[in-house]
C-alpha cells in the first residue's frame, strides 16, 4: 500500500479510472487529516445496465487500489 505521491498523482488516477470505464466519477481530494484522496464512484453491481449507472461513493488513499 502506497499513499499518492502528489495531487496530480490523484488526479491523473481519477481521470484514467473514469476514461478507462473502472469508476462512474472520480476526483482528487484533500481528507481533513491532510491525506491525498481519490473520491470514487464505483459501481453497485455488474446485474444490470441500470445498476451500474449508480453507485457508492467512497475515498481511496492508496494509489494502486481499482
Amino acid at each position: 500500500m502506497a499513499a499518492f505521491a502528489s495531487f496530480a498523482a490523484c488526479e491523473t488516477r481519477a481521470y484514467a479510472k473514469v476514461l478507462d470505464k473502472t469508476w462512474i466519477n472520480a476526483f482528487a481530494c484533500r481528507q481533513q487529516n491532510g491525506t491525498l484522496a481519490v473520491r470514487v464512484q464505483r459501481k453497485m453491481s455488474t446485474a444490470s445496465a441500470a445498476a451500474q449507472q449508480f453507485g457508492d461513493w467512497t475515498e481511496i488513499t492508496d494509489d494502486a487500489t481499482t
